[in-house]
């Protein structure tokens, strides 16, 4: 159980709701990045109780000048609204060049607070006694892979001790890692960039994370800029339980054998390092609760299934998630579990292959109905995996 400071009142589990805002793909970047601010700061004008606690905003770009043109564009908006929020090199569906994806509380009930923590923006959520901290766009700021992922680790360490929270609390985290899959030669090693960040993450975890367990989490590619994190953060005492949740379909990603962990290790290292996460993770406060699904592909054990072939790929990791989050396995994790996160309050699907797309997008609309699905072009974090999958449940 992952411990925090604040008692938790019964039944006051907070529910959020993610609205997405796009411009239907007519006109310039600038042109659809206004209708999609227009759109978000229209929304929240319609819906003045709804206060927004994070925002991704996905863009297309064809090269790194091309992005940092569009982000700063984006972050000179942005940055006036004090909404934590990313900017993220994962262009969504043709002829979009970008997306906005925005969750939202209900502030009627919910007491937030927008704020800059050693540089870095965050929401906190207040419900009764427990809180959420919110934090995006946390960005490595120097050149090389290695050195930028250890990079935005220390800013959120910097503002962890700001918020007077630690690594202990992550409850949730996205780790968003550039070419992630790609090679490339360190120290004369060939080093694939999801394993640097893999050896950064490790490092952080070892030295800050003293609870059992991880994070349940999203590791996933970017066209560009570097690694961006963002987390989410809870503080809360014993009365609020937190759980990790394993697939009986997957190995846990932390037990990977080092045959599915590709290029070498590090120059000092005999292996390479898996990624630590949990699955899922369960929060209940015993009248309601909340499921964060980590990052799902087409893996049974640890081995890639339906090499290939992306129909396959879809529905494997659809079962996959359906196996994460039945009853059944949820109870098996707790057995006093009261309320069951039944509810979808978002789907994020990410599609290595742009002309992939209309083809994920038609199997997930016929499982997932109404619920609202970004889906965004993303390099996933092995070679021969096509499509991944996450999302949040609520009771």
């Amino acid at each position: 159980m992952r411990e925090g400071k604040i008692k938790v009142n019964q039944g006051v589990m907070i529910k959020p709701q993610y609205q997405i805002f796009n411009s239907e793909g007519v006109g310039s970047f600038e042109e659809q990045w206004n209708d999609c601010l227009d759109s978000l700061l229209l929304f929240m004008e319609a819906n003045p109780v709804q206060k927004p606690f994070v925002v991704r905003v996905f863009i297309a770009a064809n090269n790194q000048e091309q992005y940092n043109n569009r982000s700063n564009l984006i972050k000179h908006r942005m940055d006036t609204l004090g909404i934590p929020f990313s900017v993220l090199a994962e262009a969504p569906e043709s002829p979009n060049l970008v997306l906005v994806e925005a969750g939202f509380i209900n502030s009627s009930i919910h007491q937030l607070e927008y704020g800059n923590a050693a540089g870095i923006k965050y929401c906190k959520i207040e419900s009764s006694g427990y809180a959420e901290y919110w934090l995006a766009g946390v960005e490595g700021e120097e050149e090389s892979l290695a050195e930028n992922a250890l990079n935005a680790f220390a800013r959120l360490l910097q503002a962890f001790l700001h918020l007077g929270i630690g690594f202990d609390q992550i409850y949730r985290q996205w780790n968003y890692v550039e070419q992630i899959f790609g090679i490339q030669q360190i120290d004369g090693h060939l080093r694939q960039n999801y394993q640097v960040f893999n050896e950064a993450r490790a490092e952080y975890y070892s030295k800050y994370l003293t609870v059992t367990g991880f994070p349940a989490a999203t590791g996933i590619g970017t066209a560009f800029n570097g690694v961006t994190i963002e987390c989410m953060a809870v503080v809360c005492d014993d009365d609020f339980k937190t759980i990790a949740i394993s697939n009986p379909k997957q190995t846990n990603s932390y037990k990977y054998g080092q045959d599915v962990l590709k290029g070498e290790p590090q120059k000092r290292a005999r292996q390479n390092q898996p990624p630590q996460f949990e699955r899922a993770r369960l929060m209940t406060d015993g009248a309601s609760s909340r499921l964060f699904v980590s990052g799902t592909a087409s893996i049974i054990g640890q081995e890639t299934i339906g090499v290939g072939d992306i129909e396959m790929q879809t529905r494997v990791t659809i079962a996959n998630i359906q196996s994460l989050v039945c009853e059944e396995n949820l109870r098996a994790h707790h057995l006093q579990l009261d309320a069951i996160p039944d509810k979808y309050a978002y789907v994020r699907v990410y599609v290595k292959n742009a002309e992939d797309i209309p083809v994920v997008k038609a199997i997930c609309r016929g499982h997932y109905k109404d619920v609202p699905v970004t889906f965004v072009q993303a390099d996933i974090c092995r070679a021969d995996l096509l499509v991944e999958i996450e999302a949040e449940m609520v009771s």
